[in-house]
């Protein structure tokens, strides 16, 4: 449906992006998942044309977008902060957006905005946090896109709307097959609904494949040695999740066989094999650079 070529940006001499390359399916809910300023905001601007990439293309449904403008109707990007809404209400989004979007649905829109007992008169910059968030995915849904680009959409709210959220995500993608590809720090929530994950890291994208899949290429590993070999693991570039005297757990790639051999030979008198979690799998992969 939605598919990224080769695209490459550079911001200020510095290559933000590089050949990155992906494709989208119909009904899937997609996490993108890097460290701040990884270039995740940067891609999704790239794909809606807010930004211009500096090579590749983006197409959907083989047409270019940026040849087609008339196809970002069927792309809708919410970004993490959107002030353009801020002096507008309810009501006069939904004029607005109307003209631009012509298969937006309004009747759809109320009953989401009556569902969540949305105020309909307020300013969108009078409202909270959670309001905000709801106020906005709800426009998104309402104009009917085929995909939705999600930037940190539940950042700063409370777990009840969050909840809601997530599982308005869900219903949309159920009931309506739309294509979400969602940018989160909040990695349980990624975890939750997303079937695809996909890393930004050093400017291209890595281990793109089904969640399921990607949490059984990792082990991690629950030890104690007879003494602290805290340095030498350390030297080894194990990820060290935590380290309580001479109690450790870990957490390897499954093709670290070299790794794993290593770690057993230092003898330990406890080891137990765990599954993993998409947050383990993010210090593992990130967080390694800086910590051990």
């Amino acid at each position: 449906m939605l598919a990224v070529k080769n695209l490459t940006k550079i911001i200020d001499g510095v290559k933000v992006l590089d050949h990155i390359s992906f494709e989208l399916q119909q009904g899937e809910i997609f996490g993108l998942l890097g460290r701040n300023g990884s270039g995740k905001t940067t891609l999704l601007k790239c794909i809606q044309q807010i930004t211009l990439p500096d090579a590749g293309e983006i197409l959907f449904e083989n047409v270019s977008i940026a040849h087609h403008p008339l196809v970002k109707r069927k792309l809708f990007y919410m970004p993490v902060h959107n002030s353009f809404y801020d002096r507008f209400s309810y009501r006069e989004l939904i004029r607005i957006l109307k003209p631009i979007y012509p298969d937006f649905d309004v009747t759809y829109a109320n009953e989401l905005i009556n569902r969540y007992e949305l105020p309909e008169s307020k300013k969108f910059r009078e409202l909270s946090t959670g309001m905000k968030k709801q106020l906005s995915l709800i426009l998104a849904f309402a104009t009917k896109p085929a995909v939705i680009l999600l930037d940190e959409p539940t950042d700063g709210i409370d777990a009840v709307t969050r909840h809601d959220l997530l599982q308005l995500m869900i219903d949309e993608v159920a009931e309506r097959e739309t294509t979400i590809f969602i940018t989160s720090h909040r990695l349980e929530d990624i975890e939750r609904i997303c079937s695809r994950i996909g890393f930004l890291e050093d400017n291209q994208l890595t281990n793109m494949m089904e969640q399921d899949e990607l949490k059984e290429d990792y082990v991690k590993i629950q030890a104690a040695f007879e003494e602290d070999v805290n340095l030498e693991i350390r030297k080894q570039g194990i990820a060290i999740l935590d380290a309580t005297g001479v109690f450790y757990t870990f957490i390897v790639s499954r093709s670290e066989v070299d790794k794993i051999a290593w770690l057993k030979a230092l003898q330990p008198k406890v080891w137990h094999e765990l599954p993993v979690s998409l947050e383990e799998i993010f210090i593992a992969k990130f967080g390694g650079k800086r910590r051990w």
